[in-house]
């Protein structure tokens, strides 16, 4: 499962099947942070410091990714424009991910009105362990930080405005952890390239 669609149930609001997000990003900017952040876990986003670049054209098999890998392109880009190439090349962000967790009987989907197509659908939650273990990844994460991927939960779960339902131990601790991304100090590959999109989430 993608780190994208962890956090898609995390925001689910499981009987009514809606999406808010929490923060001051909307969901299709969080969405589109939190898909790069994927393509980073992936091992597709590098960075030269100031910069992101893709070092493969090999599309990846999730349907979102190889769509973000495309909009990208192989060209080197401020992490703002390519933040801002997600947000436009890839619309509908949100009901795509919902449709996704759906297809694979994670979330019921039901029409707003029943006789009214175009007013949309709710995905009202279907898979109570998926959604209880994201959030047993959230509070791993935020209780002993050990991978990039820990890191990227936390940095959007923060974004998202999560971090303040965790336990009160684990929310100081998660927001030590982040100052690991906020430092200056030597990372490594991928969290070099996490930092730079934490970075350009707080100036959001």
């Amino acid at each position: 499962m993608l780190l994208t669609e962890r956090l898609v149930l995390l925001l689910l609001d499981p009987r009514h099947g809606s999406v808010r997000t929490q923060g001051i990003l909307t969901a299709q900017t969080l969405f589109a942070a939190a898909l790069l952040a994927d393509l980073t876990l992936a091992g597709r986003l590098q960075t030269d410091g100031t910069h992101w670049y893709q070092d493969s054209a090999l599309p990846l098999a999730h349907p979102l990714l190889a769509d973000l890998q495309h909009a990208l392109g192989m060209n080197a880009l401020p992490p703002q424009h390519a933040l801002r190439l997600a947000r436009r090349k890839l619309p509908q962000l949100r009901v795509r991910l919902l449709d996704g967790l759906a297809r694979r009987d994670l979330l019921h989907r039901v029409p707003r009105i029943k006789w009214l197509p175009r007013a949309g659908h709710r995905y009202p939650l279907r898979s109570q362990q998926a959604r209880d273990e994201s959030a047993a990844d959230l509070l791993r994460a935020a209780s002993a930080s050990q991978s990039p991927a820990d890191y990227a939960l936390l940095l959007l779960a923060d974004t998202a405005g999560l971090l303040k339902s965790l336990p009160p131990a684990a929310h100081g601790v998660a927001y030590a952890a982040l100052g690991v991304l906020d430092s200056n100090a030597d990372l490594p590959p991928q969290m070099r390239v996490l930092a730079l999109l934490r970075r350009v989430l707080l100036d959001q």
